[in-house]
């Protein structure tokens, strides 16, 4: 987390925000170049390669786009729990849990 140098509870808040706010980018980007990379791949292997019958491929990229949706909730989730703790803790609210 970057120090702005405000001690103050807003600038420490607010250095949190910009912080997490940084890391989702990251997150929803890198998630992204994956996701992106093995639908690809899974088309390349169905449709052009046909080592897959398209029938059957199509339920392949089903299978995989619903993973990568369950996936990107559960990494989600975990971001903004992790979000909320850090904000807690900035403002001097339990910040054990």
């Amino acid at each position: 987390m970057s120090y702005t140098g405000d001690s103050s509870v807003g600038g420490r808040v607010r250095d949190v925000e910009k912080d997490y706010a940084q890391r989702q980018t990251r997150l929803f980007r890198n998630f992204a170049l994956v996701e992106g990379s093995v639908l690809l791949i899974v088309v390349v292997v169905v449709y052009v390669l046909g080592l897959v019958d398209p029938d059957v491929g199509v339920w392949v990229l089903a299978g995989v786009a619903l993973i990568g949706g369950v996936s990107l909730s559960a990494l989600l989730m975990q971001h903004l729990k992790k979000r909320a703790a850090a904000l807690a803790q900035a403002r001097g609210e339990n910040p054990l849990f």
